[in-house]
């Protein structure tokens, strides 16, 4: 017999019902109550530990069904103030709008030119805006666009309403029949970053090796590195004396090679990278918000996110993640940033989104070069002003220490 606590059902009458969301069975009642004035947002809290079959939990199992079907079934509609139709293009796999509505647009779809537009160089070339697979499903997903199918010819009605799983089926699914390169993988980071306001768009390696490799790729300058100075030396590591610092006797400790990204210098001619296919970069990203986004000119993205799929693709080569790094443009960090984040960002970077089954993790892959950042130079952080060891001992107040030191054998 169950106990009197287990037999303490909430009812669906009052708005700040306890509705514990994380159980695999939810009390859907509390979607009754939203459509109400004085709707609150549910409350966690405990559920039936066990089924005891009495009337009063079967009843409330009930109740809990009819409302979940009640809000699943509740009709979506466009509102009539900001509706946009899309008509599907089988020939290009994607679909276009004349003159859509809303403040989403000014980010997403782009007006083809005469060469390029499917439809050719009518009148309406100018206000229609063509839309990738990937934007399509995305914009069905919200509600925002309906998407129609071809209508018959010579005929003037609207076709069919697109649904989701026929937007599924056609951009995705048939994808490949239309030399097209969107995964489901893609779509899902896609989407993923959408949602949370960036904004989103393919880059130019999304189903090629990409451009040549330029200047913009390496540094204007190559630099001479100290470990050039310091090789095929002879006698004892530190030559016996007095040093006022750790500075110099770091510096001659300072014997094996490091790579230094400064170093590189760009090709006499262009070079066609050659990254692996599975490592290349697939979106250019940019912040919400962002300022100096223009879809006639992007400018550079905050951010190169190349997509991975975990379940297909092994974990990446020292050579396949080089091939990666070189189709990225040189950006070195401010000479003035913190010392872990010239670490973290590196003189070039891109993120790796690895989907398994549907969950993505971002992952930042640096050419960070920790052979140029010296740990012994610098600054520390404390609650005056920052100063370097050398600037210490530069202050008469300062009381160095003196380090005596021998001969020591190599």
């Amino acid at each position: 017999m169950a106990d009197a606590d287990e037999d303490v059902v909430p009812r669906g009458g009052t708005g700040g019902e306890d509705v514990d969301l994380s159980d695999e069975t939810q009390d859907f009642r509390f979607l009754s109550s939203i459509s109400r004035e004085d709707a609150t947002i549910p409350k966690r809290g405990e559920k039936d530990f066990e089924p005891h079959a009495t009337a009063l939990q079967s009843n409330t199992l009930a109740a809990s069904r009819q409302a979940m079907h009640n809000a699943l079934s509740y009709p979506r509609i466009h509102h009539p103030n900001g509706y946009t139709y899309a008509v599907y293009h089988p020939e290009s796999n994607m679909a276009y709008s004349q003159n859509p509505k809303g403040v989403l647009f000014s980010k997403m779809g782009q007006v083809l030119s005469a060469a390029d537009d499917p439809l050719g160089n009518d009148e309406g070339r100018g206000q229609r805006l063509w839309f990738l697979p990937e934007e399509i499903i995305y914009l069905i997903e919200r509600g925002t666009m309906d998407v129609r199918w071809p209508s018959a010819e010579g005929d003037q009605e609207l076709g069919l309403p697109m649904s989701l799983q026929g937007a599924y089926a056609m951009f995705l699914g048939d994808e490949a029949s239309h030399n097209g390169a969107l995964t489901l993988e893609r779509y899902s980071v896609y989407a993923n970053l959408k949602r949370l306001g960036y904004i989103v768009m393919r880059a130019p390696s999304w189903d090629s090796a990409g451009l040549p490799l330029t200047d913009e790729h390496y540094p204007k300058t190559a630099a001479t590195t100290r470990q050039d100075q310091k090789c095929h030396r002879t006698g004892p590591m530190i030559a016996p004396g007095l040093y006022r610092d750790y500075i110099h006797i770091y510096q001659r400790l300072a014997l094996i090679s490091f790579y230094d990204p400064r170093s590189r210098r760009a090709p006499a001619e262009p070079e066609l990278p050659n990254p692996d296919p599975n490592f290349r970069v697939t979106y250019h990203v940019w912040k919400p918000g962002s300022s100096n986004f223009k879809k006639t000119a992007p400018g550079h993205p905050d951010f190169r996110i190349a997509v991975v799929n975990a379940r297909e693709t092994a974990v990446p080569t020292l050579e396949q993640l080089s091939s990666l790094i070189d189709t990225v443009p040189y950006s070195p960090p401010r000479d003035d940033a913190y010392f872990y984040a010239k670490l973290k960002n590196g003189h070039k970077n891109v993120i790796l989104a690895v989907v398994d089954q549907g969950m993505t993790s971002y992952l930042r892959i640096a050419d960070a070069a920790f052979g140029c950042e010296k740990i012994y130079e610098r600054k520390a952080r404390g609650g005056g002003t920052t100063k370097t060891p050398l600037q210490e001992l530069k202050e008469p107040k300062a009381q160095p220490k003196s380090i005596a030191t021998r001969s020591i054998p190599c």
